[in-house]
């Protein structure tokens, strides 16, 4: 099979004469998911279980945060937040772009291929790791040094050891089998949503357990790693398909390095971009108020999720075959595959921001009521934020670069207008910031559209009328709450 890759006449072979060559188990398997159902019903079964994941992986986090919140300190959600921005920003920048880059490329069901893949996730997550640990010391030297200001974040003297022991599920995850790529690539997706629903159910149990036992902020870190190692050791043992290997083709390293390079760029940038809020409020607020902002973020973030979660596991696989297969049908998949997220986050924003007392109320104790104000300026980024799907379509239909565009706009906004509005307005306007910093981007996302024929005005126009829809449920559900909460 190396041979074949390296062949200057392979990449022109037909669709159908690499799938009969390539190996593995997932490629044999998914011209039959197709006959059965066809590729609308593919598509479906595959949302189907990749919402069921979500959902249920959601309660159980909402789950996590209802115990949590009640055995820990809101100090401590503030600490871990920012090992948290670490570590995501770590596994962001260890993914590589290896899933997208196999999912578009055609030669993403070659065994050398994903070997080669595999064996550049390892070193990557090892390396980031490392980065990491220096990060880590840097901070606790700039504590010791009087670099931050007195009672921020920053000056926790726990927070370099417990980023260290969290960021190390880096490593733990780089060695996660490309079985889990292969899957996604042909939306199979029901194995894989067991394993996350199972890593969660350890997590949970884990910090759980711990938080009660010891009410240490390390429970945290001991149940990010645990589940970090049960979705690494169910990947190799669980799904079917070839195990992995060392292997490192140079065909296979050219493909990823063209299409990672604009990935690895674009994961920079969303590092920055998404975590710009917390960097800089971690040096402005103290670790309590930065955890009620944790805990109300992190509400919103749910519904954001949701929509990235499918466009992700579902959308880009299926637009990618469509853009592979059928490029001309590419705008009316497009927007029939749009419209419910739309209608999901442009409704939630409005519900929320009428509601989001009676959310707090009902999900927290009264040492995080504070929380509800943050919540209701925050539901406004979901005005901006259901645009960020855009990015899985430009992977889909194999422009990268776009992706890194708006992530390098975002990273600017953050940095440029959320400090011009705190130091203007305080901690409020700093909020109002965050929630609408994605702004410059619809421009430039309108522009890139206009390429494909993905713009439709009137649609956009038009959906927003889901806001004062969902802000009158809002409005109704607060109503009743007050009503029999004065009743009770």
């Amino acid at each position: 099979m190396a041979e074949a890759m390296t062949s200057p006449g392979w990449k022109r072979k037909p669709p159908a004469a690499e799938g009969e060559e390539s190996s593995g188990a997932s490629n044999a398997e998914a011209p039959v998911q197709v006959q059965k159902g066809g590729f609308r019903g593919l598509i479906m079964r595959a949302a189907g279980w990749s919402m069921v994941g979500y959902v249920v992986v959601q309660v159980l986090r909402i789950a996590s945060s209802l115990i949590l919140t009640r055995l820990l300190i809101p100090e401590m959600f503030g600490i871990m937040a920012i090992a948290t921005m670490v570590q995501v920003s770590v596994a962001m920048l260890s993914d590589l772009g290896l899933r997208p880059a196999a999912i578009q490329s055609r030669m993403g069901d070659d065994r050398s291929y994903l070997d080669t893949a595999w064996m550049l996730q390892i070193i990557h997550g090892c390396f980031i790791w490392l980065v990491c640990v220096l990060i880590a010391v840097c901070i606790g030297q700039g504590a010791v040094q009087g670099w931050f200001p007195p009672g921020s974040v920053y000056t926790v003297r726990e927070l370099p050891a417990v980023i260290i022991g969290t960021c190390f599920s880096t490593v733990i995850m780089g060695l996660q089998s490309t079985k889990l790529i292969s899957a996604y690539r042909h939306l199979d997706l029901g194995r894989i949503t067991v394993i996350e629903i199972v890593a969660q159910v350890i997590s949970l149990t884990v910090a759980v357990l711990l938080a009660w036992y010891t009410g240490s902020i390390w429970s945290f870190v001991l149940s990010t790693l645990v589940s970090s190692a049960a979705t690494t050791v169910l990947s190799h043992l669980w799904l079917p398909g070839e195990n992995n290997r060392l292997r490192w083709d140079r065909a296979a390293v050219a493909d990823l390095i063209r299409f990672g390079r604009w990935i690895m760029l674009s994961s920079i940038l969303t590092v920055i971009a998404a975590n710009g809020d917390r960097i800089l409020l971690a040096g402005w607020t103290s670790p309590a108020m930065l955890g009620l902002y944790i805990l109300a973020f992190n509400l919103i973030a749910m519904l954001e999720g949701a929509g990235g979660r499918l466009f992700s596991s579902v959308a880009m696989p299926a637009l990618s075959k469509v853009a592979r297969e059928r490029p001309e049908q590419l705008s009316s998949v497009y927007q029939k595959v749009r419209l419910p997220f739309d209608l999901v986050f442009i409704g939630s924003a409005g519900a929320v921001y009428a509601s989001g007392k009676v959310i707090i109320d009902l999900l927290y104790d009264d040492r995080y009521l504070n929380a509800a104000s943050i919540i209701e300026i925050l539901s406004f980024s979901l005005l901006v934020t259901r645009f960020g799907v855009m990015s899985a379509v430009y992977l889909a239909i194999d422009e990268p670069r776009n992706q890194s565009v708006l992530n390098f706009i975002r990273a600017v906004s953050v940095f440029v207008c959320v400090p011009l509005a705190y130091y203007a307005f305080g901690f409020s306007g700093a909020l109002w910031a965050i929630a609408l910093h994605a702004l410059p981007t619809l421009p430039v996302i309108f522009h890139f559209n206009s390429r494909h024929r993905l713009n439709n005005p009137l649609y956009e126009t038009t959906v927003l009328l889901a806001w004062p829809v969902g802000y009158a449920a809002g409005w109704i559900t607060t109503m009743v709450f007050e009503h029999f909460g004065k009743v009770l």
